[in-house]
């Protein structure tokens, strides 16, 4: 009767130990061909640089017809890696005789392959290979990619049109740079390239009338493009903008006297954020008759105008470092006193008043 109750506990009980063991197995089997993988993969990537590595050099250096080695099936994607790092590393002739080798080893019909059928990281390789062979048969497949949500394959897309057609990627991208928020502006304007002076071309007189979204993002691509806005068009929205953080960037572009009324105006906005910024604008276009209008700021509610205007302040060049302590022994507000101590601090100057 014992052993007839528990025979089903044992029965049980060498199931599963057989099935744990089976699956114990199993698992060492798969870490082992997962070493044995990672193992293969690092031979063939030394293999790999063995050849090819030499090989472009000696290529770069070399003849005109300098004997290229066959490009193998398992090492093209390994290939175009090595070959759009020395693009990126590289520059004058050696990227047009880079292009050349890629030619010849139709690395151009690879990359096109890879952007219609490859993963997400081969799209990617693919196009950063074809906007350096400026291939213009890509030229449709990368326009429907740039409508794509993933930010960094419409990125690089982008970047590839530019290289392949500066004008023609200018003019095709411009929408996307005005809508995109997701395409930081930084990065847009590193990536321009050739195609910035069109850029510029096309948004410096159409800015003034864009949309409120679109005109920010336009203002704050011509700011990190050192682009100078015609006066007429800078004071014309300084005169007539409402939105604050239109007003604001736009008074990052203030570099002529001609817009300085303009800029005084706005040490008296509602929003903080305009008289920050009037008061930093101040700083490129001032005469010593504005030095007490800046000095006021020193009293404002917001402790980063009174410390932007203390910078402003400490940077004008007419105005000696004895002055300035004549403007803090003279300012009744102590939070001003105090942003110029800060800023006397920050740039290692003496304060004979402290």
């Amino acid at each position: 009767m014992f052993n007839t109750a528990f025979e089903p506990l044992v029965a049980f009980s060498l199931i599963a130990g057989v099935a744990v063991l089976g699956l114990n197995l199993v698992l060492a089997g798969l870490i082992i061909a997962l070493r044995e993988r990672l193992k293969r993969q690092e031979r063939e990537q030394k293999e790999f640089k063995a050849i090819w590595q030499p090989a472009l050099l000696g290529a770069l250096s070399g003849p005109a017809q300098y004997l290229l080695p066959p490009l193998r099936l398992q090492d093209q994607v390994a290939f175009l890696k090595l070959w759009n790092y020395m693009q990126e590393s590289l520059r004058g002739d050696a990227t047009v005789r880079l292009n050349e080798i890629a030619l010849q080893l139709r690395c151009d019909e690879l990359a096109r392959r890879l952007l219609r059928d490859g993963n997400p990281t081969e799209r990617l390789l693919a196009m950063l290979t074809l906007g350096h062979l400026r291939d213009s048969r890509a030229w449709a497949a990368l326009q429907i990619v740039v409508q794509a949500k993933e930010t960094i394959a419409s990125l690089t897309a982008a970047r590839a049109m530019i290289q392949i057609d500066p004008i023609a990627g200018a003019h095709h991208l411009m929408p996307s740079v005005l809508n995109r928020p997701d395409w930081e502006i930084p990065r847009l304007a590193r990536m321009l390239g050739e195609a910035r002076v069109t850029f510029e071309s096309l948004l410096v007189p159409r800015v003034a009338a864009l949309p409120s979204a679109q005109k920010l993002r336009g203002l704050q691509l011509l700011e990190v493009l050192r682009t100078r806005l015609p006066d007429a068009a800078l004071l014309g929205l300084l005169n007539s903008e409402k939105e604050p953080t239109i007003i604001a960037a736009a008074l990052r572009l203030v570099n002529t006297f001609a817009v300085r009324p303009a800029v005084l105006s706005h040490l008296a906005h509602t929003d903080w954020r305009v008289r920050v910024r009037a008061v930093h604008a101040l700083t490129h276009v001032a005469v010593p008759s504005d030095v007490p209008q800046l000095a006021a700021m020193l009293g404002d509610s917001e402790w980063w105008v009174r410390y932007r205007a203390a910078h402003a302040l400490v940077s004008l060049p007419f105005l000696a470092h004895e002055s300035l302590d004549g403007l803090k022994r003279l300012s009744d507000d102590r939070l001003g006193r105090l942003a110029l101590d800060h800023v006397f601090a920050e740039r290692g100057l003496l304060s004979h008043s402290s």
